[in-house]
Order: structure tokens, then C-alpha cells, then sequence
């Protein structure tokens, strides 16, 4: 969690997993973005104990937009960030096909 900048600072990547009713809403997922920067962040809804909402990275995507982020900071958080996590394995591969743009 971001809120421990020390994980940043270190190099080290931070994953928020985004929930309707707990922990990290969309909102406060948002709130730290803005606060700590988008480098080595990445969001992903929720589906495991309580309530989940699969939805919930787009609801981040709108909470984005309606602070007047732009789609490619969008963009850069919801499909480069984890990009850029998986391409650290020699074994990730994207499919043919699969473009940034689809992500926002």
C-alpha cells in the first residue's frame, strides 16, 4: 500500500486492490495516485472474501476523468504500470493484437 512511501522509495512496485466497501475504493485509490505519483503503481479489482466489484478498475478509470486526468495518464496506470510489472518475467508475452487503447 502506498501509504508506506518507503516501499517507492526503495524501488519496489505496489499493487492497490480496489474495494467497494473497505480498504481501497476507487476514490482513495485516486487520492493516492495523486499524492505519491504513478510510477511502480498498480490497481486491480477485487473478486475474492467479501464484497467485490469486478468494475472496479473502470470506476477508477471515471474517478480519473471526473478529476480531469487525461486518458493517457489513465492509460499509463491501468495497462503500462502492469506491463511493465509482468515484462519483468522473461516468460510474459502480450497477444498479438493487444493495444494500450483498449484500456481506456
Amino acid at each position: 500500500q502506498p501509504d508506506d512511501p518507503l516501499i517507492l522509495e526503495h524501488g519496489f512496485w505496489t499493487g492497490l486492490t480496489l474495494h467497494p466497501v473497505t480498504k481501497t475504493s476507487p476514490g482513495r485509490a485516486v487520492d493516492m495516485f495523486e499524492r505519491y505519483g504513478t510510477e511502480r503503481i498498480c490497481v486491480a479489482s477485487a473478486c475474492d472474501w467479501g464484497p467485490s466489484d469486478p468494475t472496479a478498475v473502470p470506476r477508477f478509470a471515471m474517478e480519473m476523468r471526473r478529476r480531469g486526468h487525461t486518458d493517457e495518464l489513465i492509460r499509463e496506470i491501468i495497462f503500462e504500470n502492469p506491463r511493465r510489472f509482468l515484462s519483468q518475467s522473461p516468460k510474459f508475452q502480450l497477444r498479438r493484437g493487444v493495444r494500450a487503447e483498449a484500456a481506456v
